[in-house]
C-alpha cells in the first residue's frame, strides 16, 4: 500500500534561518534592518539631493549658452541684412515720418493754391 500524508503528519516548522535564534538575536536582527533600511534611504534622499541640485545648475548654464547664442544670431542676421541694403525697423519708421511730414506739406499747398 502507498503510504499517504495526513494532517497529523506534518510538521509546521520555522524556516531553517530561524531555527534556534532567541528573540534578543531576532529583535537585533530587526534592529540592525530597521537601521539599515534608515541609512539606505537617508543616502538615497542625498543622492535624489544632489541630483536636483545638478539639474538646476545644467539648466542655468544651458540657458545662459542658449541666451548668448539668440544674441550671436541676431547680430550675425542683422549685419547681413545691413550688408544686402535692407532698411532696419528704425528706418522704416523714420521714413514714414517723413512721408506723413510730406503728405501734411502737399495738403498745406494744395489748400493754399486752392484758395488762390
Amino acid at each position: 500500500m502507498a503510504r499517504t500524508r495526513t494532517r497529523s503528519n506534518t510538521r509546521k516548522t520555522k524556516p531553517a534561518t530561524l531555527r534556534g535564534i532567541t528573540d534578543t538575536a531576532r529583535k537585533a536582527i530587526v534592529d540592525g534592518f530597521d537601521a539599515t533600511r534608515a541609512i539606505v534611504l537617508g543616502k538615497a534622499a542625498e543622492a535624489r539631493e544632489a541630483a536636483i541640485a545638478g539639474a538646476t545648475t545644467a539648466r542655468t548654464r544651458t540657458l545662459g549658452a542658449v541666451t548668448s547664442l539668440e544674441k550671436i544670431f541676431e547680430q550675425r542676421v542683422s549685419s547681413a541684412i545691413s550688408r544686402l541694403g535692407v532698411p532696419t525697423a528704425n528706418d522704416v519708421r523714420a521714413l514714414s515720418r517723413q512721408v506723413a511730414q510730406l503728405q501734411a506739406s502737399v495738403e498745406r499747398l494744395k489748400r493754399s493754391r486752392a484758395r488762390a
